[in-house]
C-alpha cells in the first residue's frame, strides 16, 4: 500500500495530474450506505460530512454516554475515507467532563488509533474487516503524518503547518485543484 500512496502522490504532486484527483473528487463514494447501515446496525449515531468534490468523506460515530455518579465520559470514532485511492484511517476519542475547581478547560480528552472502550473495539473490528472486503487498507496515525518532502505548501496556507503529509495530499484539496479551471 505504502507504495500506491507514494506512486499516486507522485502523480498528482509531482507530474500534476490534476484530472485524475478532480475525477476521483466528483465521484460519490460507493461504500456510502453499506457503510451506514453497519453504524446504525450497532446502536450508534452517525454523522457523515461528504462535500462534493473533496478527495475524503468523513464519518462522526458518537456513542451512548457513560456515566456513574458524576463521571460523565463521551466517545466517538472518526473515519476519513479517502476517494483518490482506497485507504482509510481510523480515531477513536474519548472525553470527561472536568470537575476540578482549578481546572484549566472544561474536559479532558484524547484520542488513539485504539479503542477505548468495548462498543469501539467491536464497531471498529465490523468496520475494519467491511472495509477490507472492499479492498480498502488502514493506515496508520504515523502513515496519514508521513511527510512529503518535495511538496512545498503555499506560503498563504498555514492551517495545516508547513509540510504536506499523506493525509493533506489524499484526503483534503489544499491546492484547490478542485477550483482550478485549466490545470
Amino acid at each position: 500500500m505504502k507504495t500506491l500512496i507514494l506512486e499516486t502522490i507522485d502523480s498528482i504532486y509531482k507530474n500534476k495530474d490534476y484530472d485524475f484527483f478532480r475525477d476521483k473528487c466528483a465521484v460519490r463514494f460507493e461504500l456510502l450506505d453499506g457503510l451506514m447501515n453497519l453504524i446504525k446496525s450497532n446502536n450508534a449515531e452517525v454523522n457523515v460530512t461528504e462535500i462534493d468534490l473533496e478527495p475524503s468523506i468523513r464519518f462522526y460515530i458518537n456513542y451512548p454516554n457513560f456515566e456513574l455518579g458524576e463521571l460523565k465520559v463521551s466517545y466517538k470514532t472518526i473515519i476519513d475515507v479517502s476517494k483518490i485511492i482506497p485507504i482509510f484511517y481510523v480515531q477513536h476519542e474519548f472525553e470527561v467532563e472536568n470537575k476540578d475547581e482549578r481546572r484549566m478547560s472544561p474536559v479532558l480528552d484524547g484520542f488513539d488509533g485504539q479503542p477505548y472502550m468495548m462498543s469501539q473495539a467491536e464497531m471498529y473490528d465490523e468496520i475494519v474487516d467491511f472495509m477490507r472486503k472492499h479492498d480498502y487498507a488502514e493506515i496508520s496515525y504515523a502513515e496519514m503524518n508521513t511527510v512529503i518532502p518535495y511538496i512545498t505548501m503555499p506560503e498563504d496556507v498555514s492551517i495545516f503547518g508547513p509540510q504536506f503529509t499523506v493525509e493533506i495530499c489524499l484526503f483534503h484539496d489544499i491546492l484547490n485543484i478542485c477550483e482550478l479551471e485549466d490545470a
